[in-house]
């Protein structure tokens, strides 16, 4: 039997489960939702968007992770927290309108296709689990806990009424640099900019900021029936408290995700089929704890159904599948994700030591990136990728 057509009958039989108790093994394609509407022409139709659903169909890959945050606003009229551009002003919106069918992508025809999909009677978050789903796909809301992109920008679209509301419900000041601790989370492949932003993450120490995000994570629950499950990424952006508090409120959070695991149960209650809950965290046991997150309470409470180690954006080092085995239950999911790389050969050099790790499964995040320079992603990594038995031996 080829290894081709070994992933081919292993995904098969993977998709069979997803009726019933969710399969341990998983290929996990993560995508910011975001990109999907920035590229074409508007009006966009619902089939322009299934094409960046279809790309991924046929391949490996049994798991559609999607992220509804376009920054801190979500790509659908969202009654807790508003859709991108709500909250536009009179220049912003005359901006908006001014985009033209030679230009190229940017946030503004963003927001002139969500809003032409909406016109049409569509939700345009909807369309893309619905498509994920038809095609057979497990289906994930990625959720983006403490988005901060843009926060020097106080005007930004990429930012809510709540944030800009609320200063003091922030963890810092403009201009607070960021201590060790983070620097080696960030690392030092990642743009400079990203360590400004972190003063601007809303501090998760405050009672209205949960709230807050719990507000979010149920209303994308009870609003998409379609999806599998709810993924809160804990990675974009791993700040939740001021620093130098942040071991003192690893309670708070882990109090914080009973309150999102009752709702969820509520919602899998009301809907009579299971929701389930996972995580994307920091790349060390250590790290987590450093910042406030509590992977092993989460994990041994069962608040969470499986989790993803995650890199910030890069791949320094093999993720240390080994060490969270450790702190874990037996047998617990856990899977490793290999973040955005410039080439095919990249890839494959990070992922062929990463299984000898034996994650249950292999998450990409960002993958799609590359057309930001105008190169399309290396697709045919997808059936390769996913299953030890698949990855091309270095000598091949």
């Amino acid at each position: 039997m080829n290894k081709l057509l070994a992933a081919t009958l292993l995904f098969a039989l993977t998709h069979s489960a997803f009726a019933g108790d969710p399969p341990k093994h998983r290929f996990i394609y993560n995508s910011d939702g975001g990109n999907m509407f920035i590229y074409k022409e508007p009006p966009m139709s619902p089939e322009d968007v299934y094409s960046y659903v279809d790309e991924v169909v046929g391949t490996s890959v049994t798991s559609f992770f999607v992220s509804p945050n376009y920054g801190q606003p979500l790509l659908f009229p969202s009654e807790v927290t508003g859709m991108i551009g709500y909250n536009a002003t009179e220049e912003q919106e005359e901006k908006i309108q001014e985009i033209g069918p030679e230009k190229e992508s940017s946030m503004e025809r963003a927001i002139l296709n969500l809003r032409g999909l909406v016109s049409q009677g569509q939700d345009p978050f909807g369309v893309i689990l619905d498509r994920a789903k038809d095609k057979g796909l497990e289906t994930f809301i990625s959720f983006r806990l403490n988005e901060i992109h843009n926060v020097q920008e106080p005007e930004s679209l990429l930012l809510t009424d709540f944030w800009r509301e609320h200063p003091d419900w922030r963890v810092g000041e403009e201009g607070d640099e960021v201590g060790e601790l983070y620097q080696e989370i960030i690392g030092p492949r990642v743009h400079p900019i990203v360590a400004s932003w972190f003063w601007g993450a809303l501090n998760f120490a405050i009672p209205e900021v949960r709230e807050y995000a719990l507000a979010q994570l149920q209303e994308c629950a009870e609003r998409y029936p379609q999806a599998d499950g709810i993924e809160i990424d804990f990675q974009r952006f791993p700040i939740y408290f001021k620093q130098g508090e942040e071991k003192e409120h690893i309670g708070t959070m882990t109090d914080w995700l009973r309150e999102v695991r009752k709702m969820i149960d509520e919602v899998s209650k009301e809907r009579d089929r299971p929701l389930l809950l996972s995580a994307r965290i920091l790349a060390k046991p250590e790290q987590n704890l450093g910042i406030g997150l509590d992977p092993e309470t989460w994990a041994k409470e069962g608040l969470l159904d499986f989790m993803v180690v995650s890199h910030y954006l890069r791949n320094d080092y093999t993720l240390p599948i080994d060490e969270f085995r450790k702190i874990v239950p037996e047998g617990y999911p856990l899977y490793a994700s290999i973040e955005v790389e410039p080439t095919r050969e990249k890839f494959l050099e990070i992922a062929r030591p990463l299984w000898e790790k034996h994650p249950d499964g292999i998450y990409l995040f960002n993958f799609f990136t590359s057309r930001e320079g105008g190169k399309e992603p290396p697709f045919d990594l997808l059936n390769q990728l996913g299953y030890a038995e698949t990855l091309p031996s270095a000598t091949d």
